[in-house]
């Protein structure tokens, strides 16, 4: 009997579907590493509580003097919308056709599809966790893969602004990208990508969009939206563990506590002791927390490691975490390479206080009782999305610390 849509339709759902949802959300230390908060969700939007203020109920008196005046913890409720995120697989009518003598040549279609889709989701959602919040006339947005440096005008290559490798590493070939105006946070028009050299920092781009110039942004097309706004990209690492950011409607100029600690300059070279006195800047000066996890991009790690050996410690040894991620152990604890990590940022976390609020884990869209559907561009093909609604929240922002450090050299 012929393979049938029904039958792809059901392999996709209990086959492909659960391995390629565990794959995502394991495709980085970030996401591995921290819980998911499933049950405080209330409609579009994560909810949860932040600690403002103390009491100043406790006092010493003299001998019938009146005691202190009752007071209370201060507690503010906090919301954040959640991202809704994406991924379509198209497979042609005439692959499909093949189906009736060869089901083998459809699913193989599908597999091809489905493979490059857990690529990509892995690189998109790593890339998101550590997404920076731009400031345009006073409004944070979301989605900017990275700045601009030179004035293109018409023509279709254009300089990177940022020297950072993660940044960089986000522009791939054949990706539709919006030039956002840096001025006014409107696109300046879409383009596709055919070149990014890393070494130069150019990135090239057709066709041509007109106006680009030195301080706009490139975003991946319709993605870039202010932080507040329901949908857009998730929040990111750069934008959570901040000090001065407004985040979840939380000013750190007026709730001091909801200021990430920070340590370092860009031109601090990475070393034990940083790491060392920025937990304790986290023990003395955050809430009390100790980060129990330390991000930093690839060669940050082997640049410590190598100045360890250097130092006549050879002990220099990996520690695998619970989910598999391995990490060069140290007396902080566990710092782990991330290729989409900053490089200029180490950040140190405290799992407790970080979660991925997930309304909708990753699943296939079937709610018309289909995962297969008849494409919607009239073209000849059909098409399935994998979708989640969720987005990454640190629930007390002083538990965190960022750590500026300079770009190293071998």
């Amino acid at each position: 009997m012929p393979q049938s849509l029904t039958n792809f339709d059901a392999a996709l759902k209990d086959d492909y579907g659960p391995g390629l949802r565990e794959s995502v959300n394991s495709a980085n230390p970030v996401w591995s590493e921290i819980s998911t908060n499933e049950e405080d969700i209330q409609g579009r939007q994560a909810v949860w509580s932040v600690h403002t203020g103390r009491s100043t109920s406790t006092g010493a008196r003299g001998e019938l003097a009146a005691l202190p005046t009752a007071d209370r913890q201060r507690f503010q409720q906090v919301r954040d919308n959640l991202a809704y995120l994406y991924h379509t697989i198209k497979v042609s009518g005439p692959a499909q056709a093949l189906t009736k003598n060869d089901s083998g040549s459809f699913t193989r279609a599908l597999e091809y599809e489905l493979k490059g889709a857990e690529k990509d989701l892995k690189n998109d959602c790593s890339r998101q966790s550590y997404n920076a919040a731009v400031s345009i006339s006073s409004t944070l947005y979301l989605g900017s893969l990275t700045g601009t440096a030179s004035t293109a005008g018409t023509t279709t290559t254009q300089t990177f602004g940022s020297a950072d490798r993660a940044e960089l590493r986000a522009v791939f070939v054949n990706e539709a990208i919006d030039i956002i105006n840096g001025s006014t946070g409107v696109s300046r028009g879409t383009t596709i990508v055919t070149a990014n050299n890393l070494t130069t920092k150019v990135v090239t781009f057709a066709p041509a969009v007109a106006g680009a110039t030195t301080g706009d942004y490139i975003a991946r097309q319709g993605n870039f939206q202010a932080a507040t706004a329901a949908g857009g990209e998730m929040n990111g690492l750069r934008h959570l563990i901040h000090d001065t950011q407004v985040y979840a409607n939380l000013d750190p100029a007026t709730e001091p506590q909801w200021a990430a600690k920070t340590n370092g300059t860009t031109s601090t070279p990475i070393s034990e002791v940083l790491l060392e006195r920025s937990k304790e800047i986290v023990q003395t000066e955050g809430d009390g927390s100790t980060p129990d996890l330390w991000l930093a991009e690839h060669s940050q790690v082997t640049k410590l490691a190598q100045d360890l050996q250097a130092r006549k410690r050879y002990d220099v040894s990996t520690e695998k975490l619970p989910a598999g991620w391995e990490g060069v152990k140290l007396t902080v604890g566990t710092l782990v390479k991330d290729r989409f990590n900053p490089d200029s940022y180490i950040f140190g976390i405290t799992k407790s206080e970080i979660s991925r609020f997930v309304g909708l884990d990753f699943t296939w869209d079937d709610d018309d009782g289909r995962v297969l559907y008849k494409a919607l561009d009239n073209s000849d093909a059909v098409e399935a999305r994998f979708k989640a609604y969720q987005n990454l929240n640190v629930t007390n922002r002083n538990s965190h610390v960022f750590v500026r450090v300079s770009t190293p050299t071998f």
